[in-house]
């Protein structure tokens, strides 16, 4: 079964006191295929899920919301149907590059804030994170409190 390992806002900075204004959240799942899954806030639909290169997470991440919440360089996907959806980001996935994603970034006003869990392929990944020009935040675990079945033990971790 696959697991949510992060969880990431998509929006904009809140101007006075800091924080974001959310309008999409994306997902990470992991497990033998993980997958990215976009919903927004307005009717906690998905908008569209799809397998990710674990090597490119945050590429993937991106590429994610300069399509389908930027709607950047594409007409509408408002009313498409899943398999018109995937077509359409299969499509900008072999037409757009990563400099160009960069660079279209910069006329937004865009706020990502990574949520990461232990045990998350995306921790390999943060540098990768720091060369998007958006505006961004990274929460990891501090510490936690888990249940340990080797030991049958509530642990208290601290990072």
């Amino acid at each position: 079964m696959a697991t949510i390992t992060a969880f990431i806002l998509v929006g904009t900075a809140h101007q006075k006191q800091s924080g974001i204004i959310p309008n999409h959240y994306i997902t990470l799942y992991e497990s033998e295929n993980p997958s990215l899954s976009l919903y927004s806030f307005d009717n906690n639909k998905e908008i569209i899920r799809i397998r990710p290169s674990i090597n490119k997470l945050v590429d993937n991440i991106y590429l994610l919301i300069h399509t389908f919440v930027l709607k950047a360089d594409v007409n509408s996907v408002n009313g498409m149907n899943g398999k018109e959806i995937h077509k359409l980001f299969n499509d900008r996935k072999r037409d757009i590059t990563c400099e160009k994603i960069m660079k279209n970034l910069k006329t937004y006003e865009l706020k990502v804030v990574f949520n990461i869990l232990t045990g998350s392929k995306l921790l390999n990944q943060l540098d990768r994170i720091k060369d998007y020009p958006n505006d961004f935040e990274v929460t990891t675990p501090i510490f936690r409190k888990e249940y340990n079945e080797q030991t049958g033990k509530i642990e208290l971790i601290e990072s």
